[in-house]
């Protein structure tokens, strides 16, 4: 029963007095992963059921809807509240049916919009920031570090905006790649701390790289606006719409 179970990253984790602590499988099993299909596919018949959007007995992609997308962006989330968040929501979705798509104003229904929310701002971020690279062996890679899980929710994109070319995007905050191919789908992989340390040191750049970087730098003073230097008052125009956290892995802005 919810208010007998309780859900919490294994590092945030701390025990109450009487509560027993029981270890969720990794992420890695198969059981884990089959057991994550059957709740998500349950939901979404649950809250769905009546909904003039549904094709095929499935939410589409294209759907305005928030039901299911909201659920996994959620998911994405870094908060430390999310895995309680999310089963709080889950259960409630469960419990109500379709009438949860209502309930906006529940208190359950709001934490999990917000962590939605968060993650979709985010996903707008990867979208705009990432810079990528081109390699010696021809592909492009590109490192980005996000405030959430957004690499593998945005891989879609980059597949439809570079999808003649091989490209790969690694996130070492969690330890996630993306790898494409001409003619196929992104692959998503968990890496390792030394694969995935490797991977980021690459520095196998093509002869034509720098060149691409000064052109776009030289572009980028070009257009840039007078009095946006850190001590002057559009400063902090820059930084909004541009945030000082991915400065350093734009290639417009690199030294």
């Amino acid at each position: 029963r919810p208010p007998h179970v309780r859900l919490f990253p294994r590092e945030l984790c701390q025990p109450a007095l009487g509560e027993a602590l029981i270890e969720a499988p990794s992420a890695a099993d198969p059981s884990a992963v089959e057991l994550a299909k059957r709740v998500y596919d349950g939901f979404e018949r649950t809250i769905s059921a009546g909904c003039p959007r549904l094709r095929g007995r499935r939410c589409s992609a294209a759907c305005p809807g928030s039901c299911m997308r909201h659920l996994v962006y959620a998911c994405a989330a870094d908060d430390p509240e999310m895995p309680e968040t999310v089963h709080r929501y889950l259960r409630l979705g469960f419990e109500e049916g379709p009438a949860v798509r209502d309930l906006l104003a529940h208190p359950t229904v709001a934490a999990a919009d917000a962590l939605a929310r968060f993650v979709a701002n985010e996903c707008e971020h990867t979208r705009q920031f990432v810079r990528f690279s081109h390699m010696a062996d021809g592909s492009f890679f590109a490192v980005f570090r996000p405030r959430a899980n957004t690499v593998p929710l945005t891989s879609g994109y980059f597949a439809a905006r570079l999808g003649q070319e091989r490209f790969c995007i690694a996130d070492p905050v969690h330890g996630v790649a993306v790898f494409h191919e001409k003619g196929t789908r992104p692959q998503h992989m968990m890496l390792d701390r030394a694969l995935m340390d490797e991977l980021v040191s690459r520095r196998d750049i093509a002869a034509d790289e720098e060149r691409v970087r000064a052109l776009w730098q030289t572009f980028y003073k070009s257009v840039s606006l007078p009095g946006r230097g850190a001590q002057e008052r559009g400063y902090d125009l820059r930084a909004n719409w541009m945030p000082k956290r991915f400065w350093a892995g734009l290639t417009e802005l690199s030294a």
